[in-house]
């Protein structure tokens, strides 16, 4: 006995065979009579339609043939007739050395002729076989023989048929998983063509056989509604493809919240074939989303406006009481021979900063200048409650003074103290301030300072070249409950000045990051010493604008304060504070 050899394309013939999904299938009767007539025609007992498997030959019909579904691949003469391009025809197995010893020439069914006609596939490979088998020597006649050929195509056409079948049976189980629902109308008369599941429950729910339903019904498309007419314009080929929102009523009676849906609609024209395909997309919640969102937009929109008259009018109040805070500014004038003159800029509405001078009596002075940590209006309402205490404890000042002696030495650092002792007992916040304190004998020039940790003051003496830079830093209020303050002893000569100031300016940053610093602020009040204060005041601001001309960009609110000494004045009465 002689085994068939493998086909030199054998793993892509398998491949090929497999994808048929033909093999262990049930019997079908069409196959089945396709046998039994090649069976009839060359007038023997066996007909076979076989698949040639990896190890076996498998039997998709038969006629005659009880021997089972399949056979061994090693033994099968179909593994012979692959092999071949047309018929494979063995008159006499028994005298043929390539089948004499083959058991089924041998065996009880001792097969003498065998005539079989490759199977071929679409894409060209050799399945199997259309083959006739007989246990008595035979011929078979060229007219036999042609009709088997004949067979071989039809069960090739057929195997592609039920290839193709298996494919739009998948493809429908696939549409019959997609909850959209999908239907194909005919574009002459919109009868459906086909249906998936979603589209026939549809149907069912309005008491309608989707067969039977027109595709106009299906999109609930009333005569001259925007749906009827883009369906029209799909229909007359005007436009290819069209989407339309419609609401369509969900059961019979029309009880129950109609289905709100977005129906796509496109002509697909090939061959003969004319239809429309319809889908239909549930879009209730995306509406409903919508709606959500719309409401949640409006809801914003109202929250945007009452938001901006609450900003308008907090910008409104918040100018006001800028305005109000101006308002409690000491005015530039002479208390007794000390000229006061100041320049003052907020980072915000509303400063941290703030300064006062005042008289205690005919002949002393009482001036100072405070930065409050922290910038708005926090630190803007306790700079004005700093100010007022200050202020109101003018009287106690002076009593303390009279019993130093009027040692302004020795009065101004216990002043600072106790308004220190005051000033952490009564605060609950975190927040601290820096000071300059001063005490001014407007008689002799004598002044006495506390600096609490503010920027170092500077005096320039009238004729002097140079400006100095006085002081020694100090603890800021506010940090500990008990804290010692340093006092600064100085006398003003007639047109000396004493200039105080806020870190907001010298730590002014132009738009590359560069403050302005102590040393450029000294060097403007050298260049400005002989000229009036208002013009110094009008030239530091100037050089602070043009150092950072952009308000936006201001960190730290400004301060600067002038006190220039006058021995001419001494002798007016002094400006009572309103």
């Amino acid at each position: 006995m002689e085994i068939a050899p493998l086909p030199e394309n054998e793993a892509e013939r398998l491949d090929n065979l497999y994808s048929y999904d033909l093999l262990d299938t049930p019997l079908d009767p069409v196959f089945d009579d396709i046998a039994s007539l090649a069976g009839k025609i060359c007038g023997v007992p066996y007909a076979l339609i076989t698949l040639v498997d990896a190890k076996r030959q498998w039997f998709k019909a038969s006629y005659g043939w009880k021997g089972g579904r399949e056979t061994s691949r090693d033994i099968s003469f179909c593994s012979h007739a692959i092999l071949q391009e047309d018929v494979f025809h063995v008159p006499d197995a028994s005298v043929d050395q390539r089948f004499s010893g083959n058991p089924l020439v041998t065996g009880d069914l001792a097969i003498r002729v065998y005539a079989g006609v490759p199977l071929v596939s679409e894409e060209g490979h050799r399945l199997g076989a259309v083959c006739v088998l007989s246990d008595q020597p035979a011929t078979l006649s060229n007219w036999q023989l042609e009709s088997l050929r004949q067979l071989s195509h039809v069960v090739a056409s057929l195997i592609k048929a039920r290839k193709r079948d298996a494919r739009m049976q998948l493809m429908g189980k696939v549409l019959d998983q997609i909850p959209d629902e999908i239907m194909l109308a005919d574009a002459r008369s919109l009868r459906c063509v086909y249906a998936n599941a979603a589209m026939e429950r549809t149907a069912a729910s309005l008491g309608r056989n989707v067969r039977e339903a027109t595709l106009a019904e299906v999109v609930a498309a009333a005569p001259n509604s925007a749906a009827a007419r883009l369906l029209d314009e799909v229909r007359s080929g005007q436009i290819a493809r069209a989407v339309v929102e419609v609401e369509r009523p969900r059961d019979a009676d029309g009880t129950t919240q109609p289905d709100q849906l977005e129906m796509r609609l496109q002509r697909l024209q090939f061959d003969k074939f004319d239809t429309i395909i319809s889908v239909g997309h549930d879009i209730a919640e995306r509406k409903h989303a919508e709606q959500v969102r719309l409401g949640l937009q409006a809801e914003l929109e109202s929250r945007n406006r009452q938001l901006s008259r609450a900003y308008n009018q907090l910008d409104d109040e918040l100018k006001l009481a800028r305005e109000t805070q101006f308002h409690f500014l000491p005015q530039p004038r002479w208390i007794g021979s000390a000229r006061f003159d100041w320049l003052f800029r907020a980072s915000h509405y509303l400063s941290g900063d703030i300064f006062d001078y005042f008289n205690l009596n005919e002949r002393h002075v009482c001036f100072h200048i405070i930065d409050v940590s922290g910038h708005g209006v926090a630190a803007a309402l306790l700079a004005l409650d700093v100010q007022r205490q200050l202020f109101s404890y003018r009287l106690q000042a002076l009593e303390l003074l009279r019993r130093l002696d009027f040692n302004l030495g020795a009065a101004a650092p216990r002043i600072v103290q106790e308004f220190n002792r005051r000033f952490y007992r009564v605060n609950p916040t975190s927040m601290y301030l820096t000071m300059v304190y001063g005490l001014l004998d407007a008689h002799t020039g004598d002044v006495a300072l506390v600096q609490a940790g503010h920027p170092h003051p500077m005096v320039w003496h009238q004729g002097s070249a140079s400006l100095q830079v006085i002081g020694n830093g100090g603890l800021p209020i506010g940090i500990l409950k008990k804290a010692g303050f340093e006092v600064l002893r100085l006398r003003l000569d007639p047109g000396s000045r004493l200039y105080l100031y806020s870190d907001g300016i010298t730590e002014s940053e132009n738009s590359y990051g560069v403050e302005f610093g102590a040393e450029r602020l000294a060097q403007l009040l050298r260049r400005e010493a002989d000229a009036p204060l208002t013009q110094v005041k009008a030239a530091l601001e100037s050089a602070l604008l043009e150092w950072n001309p952009d308000p936006a960009a201001t960190k730290d609110d400004m301060t600067f304060l002038a006190l220039e000494y006058d021995a001419a004045h001494r002798n007016q009465p002094p400006v009572q504070r309103a």
